[in-house]
């Protein structure tokens, strides 16, 4: 088997709670990520889901070196990213690149849009003058934009053009894996559907790896080729996308899924209710973490963690009902 582009063993993000303002002092740790591991293949798009505050933003931070992990590693084709300095930090930048929420705010508005495009090219991949340009056009054909918009600036596009700019400066320095963080949850509905068709041609083109951070399920089944489902720092299930979405296993997937609107309106689906509010990460329940709010509780819940189990092919759950 041949090594997967990234992986993920162990990783941790604890932030330190401090009290006081002349002589503050720690009073706890918020465990944002705590102890996860996935692997995303060339060519494939790996989603990362779950409910406000689990930790998928800052595991994609961390991914994107914009935070260091407290613990356990990332590597990329092999090398722990957390040891790499100078020029290997510059190639990692350009090999993974971020498109992130909202387009409205992730461009500077008073760059034009060829020159933020080119802007990777000059620092990373060492482009100027006709090769840079003839990239910048490249791109935004690729993106769908003609050449023009090179020389307007942000403001002069609608939210989905914007998107697409932001698309073509992620793809600029020629990377291997893009971190899409909501990438078209802040897009009219109307739209939606042709950024995602744009993200799948643009992945089958360019032979590029996402790792995809949503909550808009529908998204995710379009998308992904496979789903981790994260819960207060954790993953709680990770499987082929239709196979989570045709037979989901943990209670909380359940849960997730029951929430979400069905396509069909007169399809009978699995009715769970959850008790209670999400646990703070600065003190998590011992055991599982979800056996507050989980309706199928049992003893051993609250006393022993569980750990991911096979329960199908490529199927993996963390529950003690497995």
């Amino acid at each position: 088997m041949s090594t997967p582009l990234l992986e993920v063993e162990n990783l941790q993000k604890h932030f330190p709670v401090t009290k006081g303002l002349l002589f503050s002092k720690t009073t706890g740790q918020v465990r944002a990520v705590d102890g996860i591991g996935f692997a995303i293949a060339a060519e494939e798009t790996l989603g990362l889901v779950g409910e406000s505050g689990c930790g998928k933003t800052t595991t994609a931070r961390l991914v994107l070196r914009l935070e260091r992990p407290t613990g356990g590693r990332i590597l990329l084709e092999g090398r722990d990213i957390d040891t790499m300095t100078g020029p290997e930090i510059q190639e990692y930048r350009s090999r993974v690149q971020a498109v992130f929420q909202d387009p409205w705010s992730s461009l500077n508005p008073r760059i034009r849009v060829g020159a933020t495009i080119a802007e990777g090219l000059t620092v990373a991949r060492r482009l100027a003058g006709r090769a840079r340009h003839d990239r910048v056009v490249e791109v935004l054909e690729q993106v769908g934009l003609a050449p023009e918009a090179a020389t307007r600036y942000p403001h002069e596009f609608s939210g989905g053009q914007r998107q697409r700019i932001a698309l073509a400066s992620a793809l600029a320095s020629y990377p291997e894996l893009i971190v899409l963080d909501e990438p078209v949850s802040a897009l009219d509905v109307s739209i939606r559907a042709q950024i995602m068709n744009l993200l799948k041609d643009l992945q089958a083109r360019n032979k590029l790896s996402y790792l995809l951070i949503a909550h808009h399920l529908a998204t995710v089944r379009y998308i992904a080729h496979r789903t981790a489902v994260m819960y207060l720092g954790q993953i709680v299930e990770h499987a082929t996308t239709e196979a989570l979405f045709q037979a989901p296993r943990h209670p909380y997937t359940k849960a997730l899924f029951a929430a979400a609107l069905p396509a069909d309106p007169d399809a009978l689906g699995e009715d769970i209710e959850l008790r209670g509010e999400v646990p703070s990460p600065i003190d998590p329940p011992s055991g599982c973490r979800f056996h507050p709010r989980c309706p199928f509780v049992m003893e051993q819940c609250s006393r022993i963690e569980p750990v991911l189990k096979l329960v199908a092919p490529d199927h993996l759950v963390a529950c003690h009902l497995y």
